[in-house]
């Protein structure tokens, strides 16, 4: 599915739309989030279905440009979290690596057999193998000298979701796709993309989509996005295939959230941050102290490291 064409997915998406509508007798809303994702999911369910709801989740946590295109769109209910992020990580923790890893070493630190032995490298699958789950390379974490956690995205983003499909009785349509984590492909390959037989029933009509299909199809239409990714680029790799890409932010998620960053070449998101958003910077790296965290996890968050590294290159190569 994720190998079919762009007019074909958009299609398929619509027709899972359709069947959550109808399910629900259209007590249904979409999660919109002012990022692409978002911006392409509720476009396509408004071509199906003009009234459908929005829901937006102000954390305090978003680009202000996100923030501001949020505000152009009709029927979006404003929501917020009860508690502000620097009381959830002060009392649960910093969200470090991944959500999957950050439960992992929370748990482990409060004593959870399954998930010190993934942290040791000496969890077993069924068939007496290695397990898949073992993420030993993350065991320094469990000396971190702060709190570790995953917790900041149920209360920031999930209760509030939760609260408002338990007052109005509404099911949410989401633009998760199953490429962005392995628990997220699982989940799809579980319950498929309207998970009406899930606890919590929940549709991810794109789940099958690729980040290349969402950059297309705001390329092909033209529907507006948020300024936070200035313009989509289309470039060439060596071996002459075409890529699409953004030339302001890559990913427009929490703008303190430090999941993933580990693997981002520089400039990463918090190196663009101090370039573009220094007062947020400030208040990231300084007042909410995740500097030290990043610092702990080695990763660089100065626009002067990067410029460093470049000296350093230089001075190997006229060396050389």
């Amino acid at each position: 599915m994720q190998g079919w064409s762009l007019e074909r997915k958009i299609q398929v998406t619509q027709t899972r739309i359709l069947e959550w509508y109808l399910k629900f007798g259209g007590q249904v809303f979409v999660s919109f989030s002012g990022g692409k994702d978002s911006t392409v999911l509720l476009d396509i369910a408004r071509r199906v279905y003009p009234d459908i709801p929005a829901v937006f989740v102000d954390t305090g946590l978003k680009y202000p440009e996100l923030r501001e295109f949020v505000k152009t769109k009709e029927n979006v209910n404003w929501l917020r979290p009860r508690y502000p992020f620097p009381q959830i990580i002060e009392k649960y923790g910093y969200p470090v690596i991944s959500k999957e890893i950050a439960d992992c070493v929370d748990g482990a630190r409060k004593g959870q057999a399954t998930r010190i032995e993934r942290l040791n490298g000496t969890m077993l699958a069924p068939d007496g193998s290695k397990s898949v789950y073992n993420c030993e390379n993350y065991r320094y974490l469990l000396e971190a000298p702060f709190k570790i956690s995953a917790r900041c995205c149920y209360h920031m983003k999930k209760a509030p979701i939760y609260r408002f499909e338990h007052q109005t009785g509404r099911h949410g349509i989401v633009g998760l796709m199953a490429q962005e984590s392995r628990l997220r492909t699982q989940k799809w390959l579980q319950y498929g993309c309207n998970g009406f037989e899930r606890k919590r029933p929940l549709s991810q009509p794109m789940a099958f989509w690729l980040e290349r299909d969402i950059l297309e199809y705001l390329k092909r239409t033209g529907i507006p996005y948020s300024t936070i990714y200035v313009e989509i680029e289309e470039t060439e790799k060596k071996d002459g295939s075409r890529v699409l890409k953004t030339s302001g932010v890559s990913r427009s998620g929490c703008m303190y959230c430090m999941f993933g960053v580990h693997l981002e070449k520089e400039l990463n998101r918090f190196q663009r941050m101090e370039q573009t958003h220094p007062k947020q910077y400030d208040y990231c790296i300084n007042r909410l102290g995740c500097g030290r965290v990043l610092d702990f996890i080695g990763v660089s968050y100065r626009l002067e490291d990067t410029k460093k590294t470049e000296q350093g290159e230089g001075d190997e190569d006229g060396a050389q």
